[in-house]
């Protein structure tokens, strides 16, 4: 007769190795289809694709320190790890898709393995943790961070503050040189990844204040506090020289308060994880799930009798201060995008581990554990089914348009995925709509422009570049189109000023400088 004990002993103990095997295998299970899909064009073009040259000489690796993420003139995310993390994907990887997913996979197993260390480390409790890691490992809410390649930002920022908390917590135990370099080290990394790691010492601070008091000496406080000032510091000059400042806009910081409900669509998703979007937006989003699954953790936790409230004021500030940051948008695009809870998650985690029915799961009971596992493979699931729609640029983007039906930007992309299909009267009819939803959304009319470029519609393409340019003056690739536009003409003295023009936007757009170059010779 089967016995789920004597089976299943050896793995319920989880004992040394087995617990990370098992992680590694079901991360590995559950995205491995991500190793076949293709880029989106949601940041991943500007990240990658526009940049091979750079990404493919590992002579430009100080270059990445110097600029931000993107090499734009605006200059607003310093993220320079990021970008060697893509360097290293494209020196050993030959610029292959598969390579660069599966350091995707690879970082969120990683991060998943980190999260059950230290769950296991502040709970004591093996089984809760390893139950309370995988549900992180398979969550839906967080597919974006592996099959969107630049999602890697926040799963490379969770291992590195991760990382950075443990070794924090063995100064805690054991104050040594060692354990305080460490700490130094990755919280710098992490600053380095994103910038929101700057809210680590503000988690640390409260740590050895109210959740483990009298662990420290005064000086080693001190030590702590100090160092985390100089680490800041160091990165605030390191950004400051790369990029000129700090970016500054009155209309971020009020976007910052509109933008605040949308904690409830994460918390909503965080609890019932179905109806998920690729670019989600309050508009075509309800809060509702939200409020109920706040009600509903409130409740359990008011009826918990054994809850630590230093933990799920722990818990709650890890949450917001590494997730409220995002809704600082410098962009002007009001979506929320899924991965960006990557990191807050561990807060949420530790949240919901001091509702008591949580805490003392017997998962020796054989309910408990059937439930578990349907809790577990309904989530595989799911994930599996949404990560599909990261597959590729057309599927990508008609997911956007489909779950944010008033969201321009997606309009926009999805009539340029149309574009590169061939599809003309479709990318027409996409552009329009997003002119309908925003009459000065920036790229549509370039986008229109080219079109009638590629039909040689000479007048009617220069309309739309000249009404991209009044909109956004220094878009690079609406001057180089002018540029192209006169030189299709055959108008090459024309042509010049534009093609400069699109040099000053963009001193990196090279091939700007390669057409220069042939008119120059060429009216000689």
């Amino acid at each position: 007769m089967f016995s789920w004990s004597e089976n299943f002993s050896p793995w319920q103990t989880l004992k040394s190795w087995r617990p990370y095997f098992l992680i590694f295998v079901l991360g590995f299970l559950i995205y491995s289809q991500t190793l076949f899909f293709n880029f989106t064009y949601l940041d991943d073009q500007e990240l990658i694709i526009n940049k091979v040259e750079l990404l493919s000489n590992v002579k430009n690796f100080g270059l990445i320190f110097t600029n931000d993420v993107f090499f734009s003139v605006d200059k607003f995310y310093y993220r320079p790890l990021l970008n060697i993390s893509f360097m290293m994907d494209a020196i050993f990887g030959s610029f292959l898709t598969p390579v660069f997913y599966l350091d995707n996979i690879l970082l969120h197993i990683l991060a998943a393995a980190l999260i059950f260390y230290l769950l296991h480390r502040l709970l004591r409790r093996k089984l809760l943790a390893f139950f309370l890691s995988l549900i992180f490992l398979l969550h839906p809410m967080l597919v974006q961070a592996v099959a969107w390649i630049p999602g890697r930002n926040d799963s490379l920022l969770t291992v590195f503050v991760l990382i950075a908390f443990i070794a924090f917590l063995n100064f805690l135990e054991y104050p040594r040189l060692r354990s305080y370099i460490a700490y130094l080290f990755f919280f710098l990394a992490a600053l380095l990844t994103k910038e929101s790691a700057i809210g680590l010492p503000l988690l640390i601070i409260f740590y050895f204040l109210f959740v483990n008091r009298g662990a420290l000496e005064k000086s080693d406080k001190f030590l702590l506090v100090v160092g985390s000032a100089g680490v800041t510091f160091i990165w605030f000059l390191m950004r400051y020289f790369s990029l000129g400042g700090e970016p500054s806009s009155t209309a971020s910081v009020f976007g910052f308060f509109s933008n605040l409900p949308a904690l409830f669509l994460y918390l909503g998703t965080l609890i019932f994880p179905f109806n998920l979007a690729v670019l989600p937006i309050l508009l075509d989003s309800t809060v509702i799930y939200g409020v109920i699954s706040l009600l509903i953790i409130l409740a359990f936790l008011f009826l918990s009798q054994h809850k630590r409230n230093n933990y799920i004021i722990f818990g709650t500030l890890w949450f917001l201060i590494f997730l409220l940051p995002s809704f600082m948008n410098f962009s002007g695009v009001p979506y929320f995008n899924e991965h960006r809870l990557h990191l807050s998650f561990f807060g949420f985690l530790l949240v919901i581990a001091e509702i008591d029915f949580i805490k003392y799961l017997d998962f020796s009971k054989r309910a408990v554990k059937i439930s578990a596992v349907t809790i577990l493979l309904l989530l595989a699931l799911i994930s599996v089914w949404h990560s599909r729609s990261f597959s590729d640029r057309l599927t990508f983007w008609q997911a956007a348009v489909t779950k944010s039906p008033h969201l321009p930007l997606a309009q926009r992309n999805l009539g340029v995925m149309y574009y590169f299909a061939g599809n003309f009267a479709a990318a027409t009819s996409a552009d329009v709509k997003a002119l309908e939803l925003n009459t000065q959304e920036p790229m549509v009319h370039n986008n229109l422009g080219v079109m009638y470029m590629e039909k040689e519609n000479w007048v009617l393409a220069e309309q739309e570049f000249r009404a991209e340019l009044k909109i956004n003056p220094n878009y690079d690739i609406a001057l180089f189109n002018m540029g192209d536009l006169f030189v299709r003409r055959g108008q090459d003295a024309s042509a010049i000023p534009w093609f400069q023009a699109a040099l000053r936007a963009n001193p990196n757009y090279y091939e700007a400088v390669d057409r220069l170059l042939i008119l120059q010779k060429r009216l000689k």
